[in-house]
């Protein structure tokens, strides 16, 4: 089922969720041959405002689907068909607070104490993060998320809040 489709019935039955496109920025400007640019209330690259503000071009972005354009949107599902660049969120979060609970998540500590990037905007990461995670961890890493979408192997997967399975 289409990102959009599945969203649309999401919405006939909750009013309040709202979709998003996270797009790794590195991979967006190979494609494109253009950089993602921050769009106020839009356009948000995570990696601002943190330890890795340098590197904010190439991170990921998240995009929010009701504040850009159709020709946006219809350009970050054909890169998604092209590359392992885009993953759509489903949430109630707002923007901000979307942006927040996934800058937390940017980082995690390694056994041995030492801090690392997690890359779970890469959709290839994100599909064996899923497999890799115990039920609590899942829960607490997709609680604020409803549905999160991506292509695994060419094949539309959703990683629900519900039931922390992949449907």
């Amino acid at each position: 089922m289409d990102v959009l489709d599945r969203y649309g019935q999401l919405r006939t039955r909750l009013q309040t969720l709202n979709l998003y496109a996270l797009v790794d920025g590195a991979l967006y400007q190979q494609h494109r041959e253009r950089q993602l640019e921050q769009v106020p209330g839009g356009i948000v690259a995570l990696f601002s405002g943190t330890a890795d503000d340098a590197l904010a071009h190439a991170g990921p972005w998240l995009v929010d689907a009701a504040q850009v354009t159709e020709a946006v949107l219809r350009d970050l599902i054909s890169l998604e068909r092209a590359a392992p660049a885009v993953t759509w969120l489903i949430a109630e979060a707002d923007l901000t607070g979307l942006t927040q609970l996934l800058q937390l998540r940017l980082d995690i500590k390694l056994p041995d104490g030492r801090t690392a990037l997690l890359r779970f905007w890469d959709p290839r990461v994100l599909a064996a993060l899923f497999q890799l995670m115990a039920g609590d961890q899942r829960t607490e890493f997709f609680r604020h998320i409803h549905e999160w979408h991506l292509l695994d192997k060419g094949i539309r997967v959703w990683i629900g809040r519900q039931d922390a399975d992949a449907q």
